[in-house]
């Protein structure tokens, strides 16, 4: 899997967002109601066709992964998930299984949270202690999300709303990439671009357009049979790499 450095725009689309709330240019509310949460889960749903959106009512357990034991989680994560890609693909190359779990921390929330400031008035509270994530048994990739109430902010303004939004994705995301620890090495460029790059991907996906240029590298064209993905660094010319 595989953007850029200064957030780009997303363009208008041709719709209105699908608001929880009708309301008017320049109203502000904050938090949401449960139904509204759910419904809003239900959107998110189709727009994310490859992850599931669900609310946790009080008192049910969270997902397989939660984001807040994340640091806590990811070291056996990742053994488990050099073991899976030593049994497919006869090796596992240094910094590989960490660079996929890393996204996989990172691509639910990073996905849900920009692809609801995209398509509705709402800006996702980004705190970790709400946010889960199930993974498929076998393959270990994420197929769920599953969020908690919380302090979401209901915004008409569409810069402002990804704006909100992208602080808060950042600071938890930079928060994990930053703090996540690896059997191997990781540079601070490939953790921090991996959690504005997810970002960006998002955004690109909402809108239909292609994957923007990347500044980490999921390592992926390390395996066999395998090639750099769409947006790969490795594909841009050394003078687009500042000469790296």
């Amino acid at each position: 899997m595989g953007p850029g450095q200064r957030p780009r725009r997303l363009r208008p689309r041709a719709h209105q967002p699908e608001g929880a709330r009708r309301l008017r240019q320049g109203q502000r509310l904050s938090g949401l109601t449960t139904d509204e949460l759910r419904a809003l889960a239900a959107q998110l749903s189709r727009h994310l066709a490859v992850l599931e959106v669900r609310v946790a009512d009080t008192g049910d357990p969270d997902l397989g992964v939660p984001l807040a034991d994340a640091l806590r989680i990811a070291p056996g994560w990742i053994d488990t998930y050099r073991d899976l890609t030593i049994a497919q693909s006869g090796t596992a190359p240094p910094g590989m299984p960490g660079a996929f779990v890393l996204q996989y921390l990172l691509d639910p929330i990073a996905s849900t949270i920009a692809t609801a400031a995209a398509v509705s008035h709402v800006a996702l509270d980004a705190d970790a202690g709400r946010w889960s994530i199930e993974l498929h048994p076998t393959y270990l990739y994420p197929v769920a999300v599953q969020l908690r109430a919380a302090d979401d902010r209901l915004l008409v303004d569409q810069e402002e709303r990804l704006e909100v939004a992208r602080a808060g994705y950042l600071a938890t995301a930079t928060d994990i990439a930053t703090r996540l620890p690896t059997p191997t090495r990781m540079s601070s460029r490939q953790r921090l671009g991996m959690a504005e790059d997810l970002w960006q991907m998002a955004l690109a996906r909402v809108a239909g357009e292609s994957p923007p240029q990347r500044r980490s590298c999921c390592l992926i064209y390390a395996l066999p049979g395998c090639v750099p993905c769409a947006g790969c660094p490795r594909l841009r010319s050394p003078a687009d790499r500042g000469g790296a």
